[in-house]
């Protein structure tokens, strides 16, 4: 994994030095252009997990959650039709003396294309302690990804996607840590319920386990709902995440959180993605 990781950043490197001068219209055109300043998305966020008793804090199920920190990085270069995308997270567990410290670190780097409604995303994470020793979590995938508004309903917002997880390193197919997972089913909504000021928001993800006779039969069902409310640069949002087994029986994880998010976004007509998969984080668009 340390030579995939390599390989990960070094295609970063490269891509940003040596790509021709051209910048990707809104149309799907390509025009020449002079380098300027890149193109940039960043958030933060803060969410309370107000009511867990069986969402772990660390990769081999110890500890409960308490808090979460989030930080997203997006930058396109107007001469780069490729975005350099990370995204951290840490996670605090509240059985410790101090439920504000860290117990978890996700990292993830991501090399993400966007054309028209499509996009391709190649991405390495890492989810590790950092309190103590133990399981650490990681892998790489390519992920396509179909983005929609206003399907069915006006102002709403869709995206489907299909990850590979072509490499793994003990990242698991089950909330229970069994299996090792192979591919991703995504599909994330959003509806608009009052002006642009109250959304539902829902999303689930399904892993397959490269273990089984069928590796395309989902193997973990992790799926989200929530409310949110907007308002320029700031969210608050309230939403229940649930990770279950869906081929047997096993453990299942469950939480309640509140959410608080600060956006500052020079790309207002893309959907924001995120490179940490679903179940370390909630990825949705911002308006």
């Amino acid at each position: 994994m340390t030579t995939l990781r390599g390989l990960i950043l070094s295609s970063t490197a490269l891509a940003f030095l040596v790509s021709p001068a051209f910048a990707l219209e809104k149309s799907g055109r390509v025009k020449v252009e002079e380098a300027a300043a890149p193109e940039i998305r960043f958030s933060l966020a803060l969410s309370d997990f107000v009511d867990n008793d069986s969402f772990r804090a660390r990769p081999d199920n110890t500890g409960l959650v308490k808090y979460r920190y989030l930080g997203h990085l997006e930058l396109q270069p107007r001469w780069s039709p490729v975005a350099l995308v990370l995204d951290t997270n840490f996670f605090t567990d509240k059985e410790r003396d101090n439920e504000f410290r860290p117990s978890e670190w996700d990292q993830a780097i991501g090399l993400l294309y966007r054309y028209e409604q499509w996009a391709g995303l190649l991405r390495y994470e890492r989810d590790m302690p950092i309190d103590k020793s133990g399981l650490v979590q990681a892998f790489a995938e390519i992920q396509g990804l179909w983005h929609q508004d206003n399907l069915v309903v006006q102002d709403s917002e869709f995206y489907a996607a299909l990850g590979w997880l072509f490499s793994t390193q003990t990242y698991f197919a089950r909330p229970d840590n069994t299996g090792r997972a192979l591919f991703r089913y995504v599909l994330h909504g959003e509806l608009p319920l009052y002006w642009q000021w109250l959304w539902l928001v829902g999303d689930t993800n399904f892993f397959t386990d490269r273990q089984e006779p069928n590796p395309i039969a989902p193997s973990e069902l992790d799926w989200i709902v929530g409310l949110a409310v907007r308002w320029k640069n700031w969210e608050v949002m309230a939403f229940q995440e649930t990770d279950q087994s869906i081929d047997r029986g096993g453990l299942s994880q469950k939480y309640f959180a509140v959410q608080l998010k600060w956006s500052w976004d020079k790309k207002p007509t893309a959907p924001e993605i995120h490179t940490l998969a679903p179940g370390s984080t909630f990825a949705h668009r911002n308006p």
